[in-house]
């Protein structure tokens, strides 16, 4: 077992009121958000979370005590919206990851009914895992949103004995607020553009799943995915893309952008010296771009025809 010195502030709402409204909150004081994750805080959504986590580990070279701690202390924040933050319902959930020069910075946030005026410290953050939390960060803040909601902002140390934890990507772009034109399951916000493809095959991966995609069809996610990240990384306009994910009924919608104008003529036979379609229209139902304000937003359906045995 390893220990850490570790702190942690429960900030009061009268702490939070005394804030100006454009102080920035802890976590996003220096540097643009590697990864910002919007989703609906359904008990599912939590194996989302650990995919995201997942797929920026594997593309950061993450160490493996490091991806537990992180997996573990994020799925506790998480748990709590799902449990408590919504008593009548779900409601939005946010995750943002800065892989940051000193470490791994996470902040989770929801819309939810907030932190009690005047419960005791520990009843302020009642089903959040604290014990977890506690031992498994560096450092840790439980706030009140301006507005309602409660966010929870995680430390994690990027260096143990000297030697560095995971490998710091590029810095991040500014957020361009492409992603207002986004909609889905999950929407998702990433920079460097190269961090793309191992979290859109995950969160794909694991929504073609929960809508009862085939064997057969599912394998056709990993090459359309592939094929998506593959276009991204040259048709870009910049340094953040966004993406969006919709699934249900055997049906997986995609929508990635902002990309450049013009670059979605190269889709159909991309990869095959423009002589046969490419894996990406082989693959899917629905191939388009469309224009949304000077820059292009890629669609993608993934629809599976198989018709499931009825039950006996």
């Amino acid at each position: 077992m390893v220990w850490r010195a570790y702190s942690y502030r429960i900030i009061t709402p009268a702490e939070a009121g005394a804030m100006t409204a454009d102080a920035p909150s802890a976590a996003l004081a220096a540097e643009p958000a590697t990864l910002s994750l919007t989703l609906e805080s359904r008990p599912e959504t939590l194996t989302l979370v650990r995919g995201m986590l997942s797929g920026v580990a594997e593309l950061l070279s993450m160490d493996p005590e490091l991806l537990d701690d992180l997996k573990t202390a994020v799925s506790e924040a998480c748990n709590n919206v799902v449990l408590h933050a919504y008593p009548n319902g779900s409601g939005p959930l946010a995750v943002s990851l800065n892989a940051a020069q000193a470490g791994i910075e996470v902040l989770v946030r929801d819309a939810g009914v907030g932190i009690p005026e005047h419960a005791s410290a520990d009843d302020r953050v009642q089903g959040v895992g604290l014990p977890v939390i506690r031992a498994l960060t560096d450092k840790a803040e439980f706030r009140p949103c301006q507005g309602g909601g409660t966010e929870v902002w995680m430390h994690f140390a990027g260096q143990r004995d000297g030697r560095p934890l995971f490998q710091r990507p590029d810095m991040a772009a500014p957020d361009d607020g492409f992603s207002k034109h986004l909609a889905g399951d999950a929407v998702v916000s990433v920079s460097p553009i190269g961090l793309l493809g191992g979290v859109l095959g995950r969160l794909s991966r694991a929504l073609a799943a929960s809508a009862r995609f085939s064997l057969d069809r599912f394998s056709d996610v990993y090459l359309v995915t592939d094929a998506i990240a593959a276009h991204t990384s040259v048709a870009a306009s910049g340094e953040r893309i966004g993406f969006a994910i919709r699934a249900g009924g055997r049906r997986l919608e995609l929508t990635v952008g902002p990309l450049r104008a013009g670059s979605g003529e190269k889709l159909r036979t991309e990869g095959h010296g423009g002589d046969a379609p490419s894996p990406l229209e082989l693959l899917s139902d629905q191939l388009e771009c469309h224009d949304v304000g000077g820059y292009e937003l890629l669609r993608v359906v993934m629809v599976d025809h198989r018709r499931w045995p009825a039950r006996s």
